[in-house]
């Protein structure tokens, strides 16, 4: 299962224009209602340049998309395109609404769109790494993963991402590797100690796996993946009845996480 969370791009409308009304920090980077609402108001409001009025679609885009509107934000990506087609910002945040809404191809054309606009950065690079991992492409993705990590050797979600793909790949040893790497940047990255966990289970180190995927249920105590993974390594130890009750807290949260079913149901006939 790919845990990769493509990054936003958010875009500022410059200080001065910050001074004089806050509906400008609150549309750059306020909570989603919050935001929707301080860039309509600045939309709507008549004042801003055409650069500016760019920045408040894609800003609103952004808040719409992160409460899951995709539609209202594709249509405030598309405005803010035809504002300013130079923004690469705007390109690769529209490359992740598409992805999300399961469009591959234009998520793809986006993405190069945006990196013929700002070649050398890591996100746009990681963000189109796992649009060509949905279209199994993956050597294209490990090259854009490699890219982005010679570019920004401090980018922990670098290192994750390739770390994902070796781990799908059954190359343990250098996905192993790649979450140490993570973990070492950013010690609290909840994602790469998951995957460092289901490594070190594929590994034959269980153990191991549970003191990373402890810390991570310390980080998401809601996540029923996060669940799901530590039963299996509580499988794995032969802590059968700690595994099914992990099981059971997994399925509480998402009903229909097929992992946790199969797992479930493996224990309860009885195997290992």
């Amino acid at each position: 299962m790919s845990r990769i969370v493509l990054a936003a791009a958010l875009l500022f409308l410059g200080a001065d224009a910050a001074r004089a009304d806050d509906d400008f920090k609150t549309c750059a980077g306020g909570a989603p209602d919050y935001a929707i609402m301080a860039c309509t108001n600045l939309i709507e409001g008549g004042k801003l340049d055409t650069r500016q009025q760019a920045i408040a679609y894609t800003n609103r885009g952004v808040a719409f998309r992160n409460r899951g509107g995709l539609s209202r934000a594709l249509a405030d990506l598309d405005r803010a395109v035809e504002l300013a087609p130079d923004q690469a910002p705007i390109y690769a945040n529209r490359g992740i609404v598409y992805q999300l809404k399961d469009e591959p191809e234009s998520a793809l054309a986006d993405l190069n769109r945006a990196l013929e606009l700002d070649p050398n950065n890591p996100a746009f690079l990681l963000n189109r790494g796992t649009v060509y991992l949905s279209m199994k492409d993956k050597d294209h993705a490990l090259a854009d993963y490699g890219r982005a990590i010679e570019i920004d050797p401090a980018h922990a979600a670098g290192y994750n991402s390739r770390g994902s793909l070796y781990l799908s790949e059954g190359d343990i040893d250098r996905a192993l590797s790649d979450y140490d790497r993570a973990i070492e940047l950013q010690p609290r990255y909840a994602k790469a100690l998951v995957g460092r966990a289901q490594a070190n289970l594929k590994k034959g180190s269980p153990a191991k796996g549970l003191l990373d995927i402890d810390q991570a249920l310390s980080l998401d105590p809601n996540s029923a993946y996060v669940r799901n993974v530590r039963a299996d390594l509580l499988a794995a130890l032969g802590r059968r009845n700690e595994a099914i009750a992990e099981y059971k807290r997994a399925l509480a949260i998402a009903p229909d996480l097929k992992e946790s079913l199969d797992g479930l149901k493996a224990l309860q006939r009885g195997k290992p």
